[in-house]
């Protein structure tokens, strides 16, 4: 039999256990652990019985003396009132109180109980105990009147203190983080910033409930150059063919597929764009991704887009794996590839590097089963697992709205399991899972770690790259999706309500030279990448302003829209309803339709051109000598001149030059050969010229005739 004190020494614990028994941050453990030279590579790493020893060594002493430290302290200053100490016993009270009081109410009572009640554990759930302070939760932008409530401060003492800051508030004024953390400080409260209202409350909720930890397969992102064979290999390793599907054979969405290996593995892959209107997409792809295969096609180079998608790798701390396609062609060159990639600090191992390579090719197939066995040593490597035990967490990758089914959200689960009738969250919108579809289209009822799966039943598009994550009911729903509303309208009102009467002149005169537009497509993530697109375009002259961005359908709404801010409406690979299109026709609303990414590039470019102020060029047409001076009564000096090269035209601009310096210039009064008045006179030939408004002409200048014409300009 095995001793206890063995089972103690077979079982390793984790970082991220032991710093949850030290109650401390797994990244704040991770630091503690460097600074000790234990070597760890992440917080799923296991420590050794020693290591776990020193650090709880470590942990004790420097308890002992903070707690030494604070005693004596505590000598020295005044004993102080202690503060309210609100903790989850004191807030469960609070519920269960004001459910008593529901009872025996009316119907109109008790509802109005309920929200009060629901206010105030709100509220109370805003305020955290940290030490001597108290941490108040607060959005972007924040009333003195909501800071009176939320600090339990009558708001005259609030305003008095702004006023002794020098800040002239009023009650309902929306107050930026920095103001607010100012005052709050003045009554010993911390600020904590809500970026997205209640992510932590439920990631922690979702922790503690703990669970079985198993192995995940890996997710995978394909990245790279357009038209470099991303969804071509994907191809061969699926044996499908979804760039058939493609218009242009080109990649416009986020695929995400999994593909089942010969032994029983899977591996879940992410297809990105690589046109470079899809930098969102892509930095979406590696975000959510465990591994990257940059691909690169061997009779290229590295490419803007390549470097782009190193550089989403990099940023997102994710290990590379080089697939170089397109070796069965005969301008293939690996090797010029290999070495284009060290001069942008990319080494594969065979020149010195970490990084591993596979030179492949989608069309015979060479080399691809090597490719899969380096991905698989690559997830091996980072040990990669889950709880499928835990509520669902992963990422939206798209969003769109299917005229049959409604709102379709396709997610990668990252963590949990996901279920049919899950009440959910997903940025500022909910849901409860009404459905659930693969990748085939073929109905499931839950989703584990790793797999892509496109969900029903969202109450409208999320924006893509938002955390989706499982709730324990619709309540609780509805209350984070209605407080994230609440931030981001915060956020917009303040954005819009700073505007001076020279702003707006300002704003006026910039609009000269602006398109409106209204971009619509058949998934939110292609919108987002659109929108994107153009945002790049123009100069300092023109510009595009987007006025709205969505995924479905063209309405009648985005027609009105369009009329009333005279913007035309982009559609990428949807279409407007019968009414839509009689309002636009009715109101001389243009709509274009596209469904291949660059061809909006390019006729957006274009039109604005046409908005750049033409360009002025003088034209040369002629000039003449003066060899004589007539002085006409009340008319003026006449010049009797010779024209030496080109022609005189009568309704021409006129250039007056003496030896060789510009004295006047400005229009013809009079054009004459011999009696007859001329509207132009040719070379070789003599004419009297009369300068309207002036008579200081001598002989021996030069009359130059030109025009002036504009010359449409190109971005």
């Amino acid at each position: 039999m095995i001793s206890l004190a063995e089972k103690i020494k077979v079982k390793k614990l984790r970082v991220y256990e032991l710093a949850k028994e030290l109650n401390l941050s797994s990244e704040a453990l991770l630091k503690v652990l460097q600074e000790m030279t234990i070597s760890v590579k992440s917080h799923m790493s296991s420590l050794t019985s020693e290591d776990e020893l020193k650090v709880r060594n470590r942990f004790d002493r420097e308890k002992e003396a903070a707690r030494t430290k604070t005693v004596r302290k505590k000598r020295k200053k005044k004993k102080r009132r202690p503060k309210p100490i609100i903790t989850a016993e004191a807030v469960k009270t609070v519920k269960d109180t004001l459910a008593r009081i529901d009872s025996g109410a009316g119907k109109s009572r008790q509802k109005k109980r309920k929200k009060y009640r629901e206010e105030k554990v709100e509220k109370l759930q805003e305020i955290v105990r940290d030490g001597d302070s108290l941490i108040i939760r607060i959005t972007d932008y924040t009333s003195p009147s909501e800071l009176s409530e939320l600090m339990e401060i009558s708001l005259s003492r609030i305003i008095g203190k702004f006023m002794e800051m020098g800040v002239m508030a009023t009650a309902n004024q929306r107050l930026d983080v920095e103001t607010v953390s100012l005052l709050a400080h003045e009554f010993n409260f911390e600020v904590e910033v809500v970026e997205s209202y209640g992510a932590r409350e439920l990631e922690n909720r979702r922790v503690s409930i703990g669970g079985s930890e198993s192995t995940r397969f890996p997710i995978i992102t394909v990245m790279g150059h357009v038209d470099h064979g991303k969804t071509a290999l994907l191809d061969r390793i699926r044996k499908t063919n979804i760039i058939a599907t493609e218009s242009g054979g080109i990649t416009q969405h986020i695929g995400a597929y999994i593909s089942k290996l010969a032994d029983g593995k899977k591996i879940t892959f992410i297809d990105t764009p690589g046109h470079e209107a899809f930098t969102a997409m892509r930095t979406r792809g590696a975000r959510v991704t465990d591994i990257v295969i940059l691909v690169i096609a061997a009779d290229s180079r590295v490419m803007p887009q390549t470097q782009e998608a190193i550089d989403h790798a990099r940023a997102a701390k994710v290990p590379i794996v080089v697939a170089i396609t397109k070796i069965d062609l005969p301008t293939a060159n690996p090797d010029f590839i290999k070495k284009d990639l060290a001069s942008h600090n990319v080494l594969i191992e065979e020149w010195g590097g970490e990084i591993l390579c596979s030179e492949v090719s989608s069309i015979t197939g060479e080399n691809v089963e090597d490719l899969m066995d380096k991905l698989l040593m690559q997830a091996e490597m980072l040990e990669l697992t889950a709880y499928p035990d835990r509520p669902a967490r992963g990422t939206v990758l798209e969003g769109e709205v299917d005229p049959r089914r409604g709102t379709v959200v396709n997610v990668i689960i990252q963590d949990g399991t996901l279920r049919v009738e899950d009440d959910f969250v997903a940025g500022r919108c909910r849901g409860r899972v009404r459905a659930m579809y693969d990748e085939n289209d073929n109905e499931i009822k839950e989703a584990g770690p790793g797999i892509p799966v496109q969900v029903l039943g969202c109450n409208s598009v999320p924006d893509a790259g938002e955390p989706i994550v499982a709730v324990s009911s619709e309540h609780e729903a509805k209350r984070i999706s209605r407080r994230r509303q609440i931030v981001q309208r915060e956020r917009e009102l303040h954005a819009g309500s700073m505007v001076s009467l020279e702003d707006f002149w300002q704003k006026t005169a910039e609009n000269e030279g602006t398109m409106n537009l209204i971009v619509k497509a058949d998934v939110q993530g292609t919108a987002e990448a659109i929108v994107d697109a153009l945002s790049k375009l123009g100069n300092e002259e023109v510009s595009v302003n987007i006025i709205r961005s969505g995924a479905g359908g063209i309405s009648s709404n985005d027609v009105n829209l369009a009329a009333a801010s005279n913007a035309i409406i982009i559609g990428f690979r949807v279409r407007p309803d019968v009414r839509a299109r009689e309002e636009a026709s009715a109101r001389d609303v243009e709509i274009a339709i596209f469904s291949v990414i660059h061809q909006v590039e390019d006729t957006i470019n274009k039109a604005l051109s046409g908005l750049l102020k033409p360009e002025e060029k003088e034209e040369f047409l002629g000039s003449a000598e003066v060899r004589e001076l007539f002085r006409v009564p009340k008319i003026g000096t006449i010049a009797g001149s010779y024209v030496i090269s080109g022609l005189i035209r009568r309704n021409a601009q006129i250039r007056l030059v003496r030896n060789g310096v510009d004295l006047w210039s400005g229009t013809v009064s009079s054009l004459k050969r011999f009696k007859e008045d001329r509207k132009e006179v040719k070379s070789g030939f003599e004419c009297g010229i009369g300068l309207s408004g002036y008579n200081d002409i001598k002989l021996g200048d030069v009359i130059e005739s030109f025009e002036i014409i504009s010359v449409a300009r190109e971005l």
